[in-house]
């Protein structure tokens, strides 16, 4: 379907009826409601802090100074019985952090772990590593289903990929002396190769989106116009969706497909819930 024929779909959904609304949305005020989008979506750039990060970042720094445990537990190595204390200050940072940036943190935090276990003559605190390792990955798995937009899903599943590798064979180099860290080792190694399929599948799909992206948004629109026509819908989420489809209509005039892809997809979650 071409982009004017998309164009006149969004405008012929029958079962609403306008009204005076569609004219009361001018261009000017559709613009200024995406421009506030943007500046809403705007992400920072990695490891460029907010101030409440930074103030957490402060005080664990002031922890740390005056605290000789806890500078201690910071180089602790995963023998040490103040390693579970390491693990708490670096889950702390992770949950400091703005959400954008809790990502790279947390690939980080696991890279750092795991070069732990490289370095360990002992199994004392194994099993916390290995635990911290499949949490934190399951979480990044889980923060990218989450995000919206194929085309930051896409970007963001090629670098956890990269990341998931180094990983992969990082854990290559841990000592296997011992039956019960072989054991736990091998059900990670799983787990790693789990996360890296699903990570995988996110950016082919993100990708699919953005190469075929009219006949997503088609398709995003069929289910729209059923979930409209078989539902009695209140007055006001009837001029909420003429809001968004406005906003769509913008963009597929500007010739940006993705993002309106991305407003009809969660319209189309909004109906469905």
């Amino acid at each position: 379907m071409k982009k004017e024929e998309l164009i006149e779909r969004i405008r012929g959904l029958k079962s609403i009826k306008p009204e005076q609304n569609w004219l009361i949305l001018s261009k000017k005020q559709v613009l200024a409601q995406t421009r506030e989008r943007k500046q809403e979506s705007v992400k920072a750039p990695i490891f460029v802090f907010s101030w409440g990060y930074k103030l957490g970042a402060a005080v664990c720094a002031f922890v740390l100074l005056f605290s000789g445990v806890a500078a201690i537990a910071a180089s602790a190595s995963v023998d040490s019985p103040l390693y579970s204390v390491k693990i708490a200050l670096e889950k702390t940072l992770i949950s400091l952090a703005p959400a954008d940036e809790q990502m790279d943190l947390q690939l980080l935090v696991t890279q750092q772990i795991i070069n732990d276990l490289t370095q360990t003559v002992g199994s004392a605190n194994s099993q916390l590593a290995f635990e911290t390792i499949n949490k934190n990955l399951n979480e990044i798995a889980s923060q990218l289903h989450q995000i919206a937009h194929p085309s930051e899903v896409a970007a963001m599943s090629e670098k956890v990929q990269k990341d998931v590798l180094k990983i992969k064979e990082e854990l290559q180099q841990v000592p296997t002396d011992k039956p019960e860290i072989a054991s736990s080792l091998q059900k990670l190694t799983n787990q790693v190769v789990s996360v890296e399929s699903e990570v995988f599948a996110l950016k082919n799909e993100a990708e699919e989106k953005i190469n075929n992206c009219p006949v997503y948004l088609e398709k995003l629109l069929v289910q729209i116009e059923n979930q409209v026509n078989d539902g009695n819908l209140p007055q006001e989420s009837k001029e909420k969706i003429l809001t968004q489809l406005k906003e769509t209509d913008e963009y597929l005039v500007n010739g940006r497909c993705v993002d309106a892809l991305v407003i009809l997809d969660n319209l189309q979650k909004q109906l469905g819930n």
